[in-house]
């Protein structure tokens, strides 16, 4: 055999050598992609959470913190005839409770007309005056507390922001706060509420185009003692 043919025949062999050795190695970057590449991406998809809440189908109509992802402190609010209520610490059944343990009819009629609570935790689908089911509690509450002060007359008043046809939201205030006297006149407290009234944007104190965590604040059912 020629010294040609040998080199020849070398050279072929280290060729097809080299090509194996690149073929075994694109094969284990596929398999390394395969076990870890998309299974990395396939856990996020399954396991993500979105703790989003979608604004179209909710309106946080009384939520005064500007953010609902805002953790907020439970406290127990005792009424005089023992009944426990679960509630946030400061919000609308601590201060109302409080207030009606104190001599606020002594302050006067002027003043009580102008001393307003708001509901913190009463939201409604948006553009309507249904009150979703996890805020029946805060009726449920305010019920029980006026049960407890049978001498306690309320009006409820009705607010939205700034956005959109004025006439529009004077009527969905009304209707909120119609709602939320609904209710109690289903519980046998219509003697207890004076009256409900909306006002729409009159008293808003953001303008229209004021981020949603400043306008959220000028969207609230509210109950004044007389």
């Amino acid at each position: 055999v020629s010294r040609a043919a040998i080199a020849e025949n070398s050279s072929r062999s280290g060729s097809g050598g080299g090509w194996w050795k690149i073929l075994i190695a694109l094969v284990i970057l596929a398999l390394l992609w395969f076990l870890f590449g998309k299974g990395c991406s396939g856990s996020k998809q399954d396991g993500a959470t979105d703790t989003s809440v979608n604004s179209a189908m909710v309106d946080s109509s009384t939520m005064k913190t500007g953010s609902s992802l805002v953790e907020r402190e439970q406290t127990e609010v005792i009424l005089p005839d023992g009944v426990k209520l679960a509630a946030f610490k400061g919000g609308i059944e601590d201060q109302l409770v409080q207030f009606l343990k104190s001599d606020y009819k002594s302050i006067g009629e002027d003043s009580l007309k102008n001393t307003w609570f708001d509901f913190d935790n009463l939201n409604s689908k948006t553009g309507t005056a249904e009150v979703l089911p996890e805020s029946q509690v805060q009726l449920r509450n305010l019920a029980a507390i006026l049960k407890a002060f049978p001498a306690a007359n309320i009006k409820i008043g009705g607010y939205t922001d700034k956005t959109g046809n004025e006439d529009f939201n004077k009527k969905l205030s009304l209707e909120r706060a119609t709602a939320v006297k609904d209710y109690l006149g289903k519980e046998q407290l219509s003697k207890q509420v004076i009256g409900a009234e909306g006002y729409g944007s009159q008293f808003a104190k953001y303008k229209a185009d004021a981020p949603e965590s400043d306008r959220i604040m000028d969207r609230h059912v509210s109950i004044s003692v007389r």
